[in-house]
């Protein structure tokens, strides 16, 4: 689903192995956290990675950064995440659409560790997974922002090797095309095992 960040020459983030803190806004409220760290333990590859979240009390905490975009193009955002073994923690990633005033154009957003998908048990860690999220910029998009965050937790979500990657939207006349080369696969399939029988 997802491949390293670190690893991803095309990546428009900077540090998105996360190795330089500098690069990377944060903030956390409510008692929350945001913080960097380097656990051999936790870590995906002894490197640094991304940690937020908070101790049940509604906090939480989060990283951003934005980066020169523009609109009509497929923005594609890539990261593991993973949790620890405290009260299902939930993780997000986000993109956040701006244009050159900085005003909100549109989101898109997606739950990385979700208690309702690892189950209802307490107190289980949730390992490293691949998310990824994709959205096209709209009209009049000068910048995308990309979040990390834990927002409803109780306990730490973990972030690394994040990548935001952006391809060109393809035409209808491109998905009609793709759809039937397709078509004409699933024919040709079809033959040939009416032909075996």
């Amino acid at each position: 689903m997802a491949t390293a960040g670190a690893a991803n020459a095309e990546s428009l983030l900077i540090d998105g192995d996360f190795n330089n803190a500098a690069s990377w806004n944060k903030s956390a409220e409510g008692g929350g956290w945001a913080n960097v760290e380097s656990n051999a333990a936790v870590s995906m590859n002894g490197s640094q990675y991304l940690v937020t979240g908070a101790a049940g009390n509604g906090g939480g905490g989060r990283f951003w950064q934005t980066v020169a975009a523009s609109s009509g193009l497929n923005y594609t955002l890539e990261v593991f995440s993973g949790a620890d073994a405290w009260w299902l923690p939930t993780g997000t990633m986000t993109l956040y659409f701006l244009n050159s005033d900085s005003t909100l154009l549109g989101t898109a957003s997606r739950n990385t560790v979700d208690p309702a998908v690892y189950g209802p048990n307490y107190d289980i860690p949730h390992p490293w997974e691949a998310y990824s999220l994709s959205a096209v910029a709209p009209d009049g998009t000068t910048a995308v922002k990309v979040e990390f965050a834990a927002n409803n937790a109780t306990g730490s979500v973990w972030f690394e090797n994040a990548a935001l990657n952006v391809s060109a939207v393809p035409e209808p006349s491109s998905w009609l095309l793709m759809g039937l080369g397709g078509a004409a696969l699933l024919g040709v399939r079809r033959r040939q095992l009416a032909s075996q029988n």
